[in-house]
């Protein structure tokens, strides 16, 4: 799952998706109005989701959120993310099914409830969905440019006019 193009903004509500940078900001697509706007960077802390871990008792030292939320994700049926109002055992008990080597000394309370609300808006506004498809169609691009290499003919391999592909230019191409 790639996050990258996607944005949190310190006092500005939900997750957002990177439009395009400028010198002295970025436009993004705010997702709680349902417009683009600009966030100049010297006025605002910006996170892109890509850059954000959970710290863990792992050989790594830090889980990436995009692996929290997937396990988040596949385990959705069988336990639904607790509600941001629930007290902290309820919090932390969610987090410790979800993940289990969560470093319970520097994964506060306050961090679990940011992740619990980061997923449910991007699950409400339909982000995951279309980071799996980009995803997909990233794969498929890639995918088809390695099985169908578009084909170009040199001028030394054309002995007929009439057999000049469709992709070249004849203009260029001379004959023998």
């Amino acid at each position: 799952m790639n996050l990258e193009k996607f944005l949190v903004i310190a006092g500005v509500p939900g997750v957002h998706k990177l439009v395009s940078t400028r010198n002295n900001g970025l436009v993004i697509e705010d997702r709680q109005e349902g417009r683009t706007r600009f966030v100049p960077v010297r006025q605002n802390q910006i996170t892109p989701l890509g850059t954000v871990a959970i710290y863990a008792d792992t050989d790594e030292g830090t889980v990436p959120i995009a692996d929290v939320f997937q396990k988040m994700l596949d385990q959705l049926t069988s336990t639904p993310p607790a509600p941001v109002t629930a007290n902290s055992t309820e919090l932390r008990n969610y987090f410790t099914q979800i993940l289990p080597e969560h470093d319970r000394d520097r994964v506060h309370i306050n961090d679990i409830k940011k992740c619990i609300k980061w997923f449910n808006f991007m699950m409400e506004k339909g982000i995951f969905e279309e980071v799996k498809r980009e995803s997909i169609t990233e794969e498929t691009v890639n995918t088809e440019e390695v099985a169908n290499p578009e084909e170009v003919v040199s001028p030394e391999e054309v002995t007929n006019p009439e057999e000049i592909p469709e992709n070249n230019d004849p203009e260029k191409i001379e004959t023998a």
